[in-house]
């Protein structure tokens, strides 16, 4: 290498060595990535959201809030609109699948943090194991369970248990809780575990050396030191669950209409992205309360696992 070409070389990493070009370095190709993935396409969405499409489908750039008024506009009451009830039914499910999976993940992250070893890692790939696969595919399995014909109504037909199919195992909302439960349970045990794997255990101890009992110390000790995991794995489980679509899709077949395939429904039959931006817009906007209350309590760091 010559003198020359020494000298350039030692310029540049002196160039590129404070602290301002070492973040940009850092931090750059990750936020234009960010910008082009998220803030782009959220910007157009909440601009579109207040423009009209033509009857050529084109946007027409003129600001109107005519797309958030046809969202409850109905015969009747508001409530009874078709995109209100949508909106409802998937706040519901995915209130209800976040409870769910919250019941079922504590218990046994409570137990992985108490063990090590051999137990942990097989009971982490036995709870893994099912998403070696795809999401679609996991997604149809829970397709074949349900439904008049589907193996559990089979099963308990073949046993003498019923005399008939049970319209509990048939397709709706029941089938779609379990699908959304068993797709997101693994995100609420790693946050629950990532927390209670942290915890002091000597003071669970101390609290019942106190006379405190098993419900008393879980509500005073346990659940407090955890409420950081417990937080982050509930934004896990009912973010997505809000917006699911595969799985109400298979396991809803028609009968139940949540927000996600509302909002496919109208733009795919009537190429009215207006109208389904302004109804994204709700979502959107939930997910940034859930996160607002979710950092009252906790840190990004604590939900990062950090």
């Amino acid at each position: 290498m010559s003198t020359q070409d020494s000298t350039r070389r030692e310029r540049l990493l002196k160039s590129l060595s404070g602290r301002r070009e070492t973040l940009g370095i850092t931090l750059g190709p990750s936020l234009i990535w960010l910008g082009l993935l998220l803030v782009a396409p959220l910007t157009f969405m909440i601009s579109v959201s207040f423009m009209q499409v033509n009857e050529a489908y084109q946007i027409v750039w003129q600001p109107t809030l005519s797309n958030y008024g046809l969202l409850f506009e109905y015969d009747g009451p508001f409530w009874q609109a078709p995109f209100f009830k949508s909106l409802v039914l998937s706040y519901s499910i995915a209130f209800v699948t976040t409870v769910l999976c919250l019941v079922l993940a504590f218990p046994l992250a409570y137990l992985l943090a108490r063990r090590d070893g051999r137990t942990f890692k097989i009971v982490i790939f036995l709870v893994l194991l099912p998403f070696f696969t795809m999401y679609l595919v996991r997604a149809y399995s829970w397709l074949l369970m349900f439904g008049p014909n589907g193996v559990i109504n089979s099963t308990l037909m073949n046993i003498g248990l019923t005399s008939g199919p049970l319209e509990f195992f048939n397709y709706g909302t029941m089938p779609i809780i379990v699908g959304l439960t068993h797709a997101y349970f693994p995100y609420m045990l790693l946050s629950l575990y990532a927390s209670l794997d942290g915890l002091d255990f000597s003071l669970v101890e101390a609290a019942r050396d106190l006379g405190a009992s098993r419900v008393e110390t879980l509500k005073d000790v346990i659940v407090p030191l955890a409420l950081p995991g417990i937080i982050s794995g509930s934004l896990f489980v009912f973010v997505p669950s809000l917006g699911a679509f595969i799985t109400p899709q298979f396991l809803g077949q028609g009968k139940v209409l949540m927000i996600g395939q509302f909002i496919e429904e109208r733009i795919n039959s009537l190429y009215a992205i207006d109208y389904g931006s302004a109804a994204s817009m709700f979502i959107v906007v939930s997910i940034v309360i859930a996160f607002a209350v979710a950092f009252r309590y906790v840190t990004i760091e604590d939900i990062g696992g950090v």
